[in-house]
């Protein structure tokens, strides 16, 4: 099976969809392995899967992502696609990801399981943000951010550099470069790379439509406004240390 240790060349992306009917992203295995090509066309060697880890999705159930990603690998492997698929999830950040924090079932990325994606509210705010983070570290997780400049949250002055001083690591979404999001997500994703506040960028995949041509598109817009070695350090080297548990650059 191609899930390993081992450090792949070429791009790593750290939060998409691929995983057909579990959750909004990929429908049906053709949707999966058409995203997989996409992905695999512009340059990504390994992907971890980050289905949402939601009471309102088929995804709430790990064992069934995981029978699910062992059909995705045999698949892709079956038809020659260059593309190391990873354990993850995308956590919603309340008390029941917490509780499962607590147990010791955080579904976190990669093989070394150090760090984990989290997701907050699109819409409303987050006073307690700063102790849920806390609460994250305790247990020796670091608590990666999704999209935080799609959060309402983040629109507040100082909250994406109080995160970051807290230990969580910031992931941008780099389709919100190209305007996929709206005006105030682009500000926002602007503002944030030019402070260098993110540690990783990822596509946040959730179908095929248009794939290759819009990740392309990002990914040379992340590139001339950030420059080619930040965005090495975004899309390659980050989060291959992500994978690893390692600190980040």
């Amino acid at each position: 099976m191609a899930i390993s240790n081992a450090e792949p060349p070429g791009l790593v992306d750290l939060h998409c969809h691929l995983l057909w009917d579990v959750d909004d992203g990929c429908r049906g295995p053709e949707d999966s392995l058409s995203a997989a090509k996409a992905l695999a066309a512009v340059g990504y060697r390994a992907a971890a899967q980050t289905p949402h880890a939601r009471a309102d999705f088929p995804s709430q159930d790990a064992s069934l992502c995981e029978e699910r990603l062992r059909a995705l690998v045999a698949l892709l492997e079956s038809e020659g696609v260059p593309l190391e698929l990873h354990r993850g999830a995308e956590n919603f950040l309340d008390e029941a990801f917490l509780e499962r924090v607590g147990r010791g079932e955080p579904r976190a990325l990669g093989p070394a399981g150090r760090y984990v994606l989290v997701e907050l509210p699109f819409a409303g705010s987050v006073p307690q943000l700063p102790n849920l983070l806390f609460r994250i570290r305790l247990k020796g997780l670091v608590p990666l951010l999704a999209h935080p400049e799609r959060c309402s949250e983040f629109e507040r002055p100082g909250r994406a550099e109080e995160s970051a001083r807290l230990g969580a690591a910031l992931q941008l979404d780099f389709g919100a470069l190209i305007g996929r999001y709206g005006r105030v997500a682009r500000k926002l994703a602007e503002r944030f790379l030019a402070e260098g506040l993110y540690g990783v960028a990822a596509t946040d995949l959730h179908g095929p439509v248009e794939a290759e041509r819009w990740i392309k598109e990002a990914l040379a817009a992340l590139e001339k406004k950030a420059g080619s070695a930040e965005a090495r350090r975004l899309c390659r080297e980050n989060p291959r240390r992500v994978l690893a548990g390692e600190e980040l650059l």
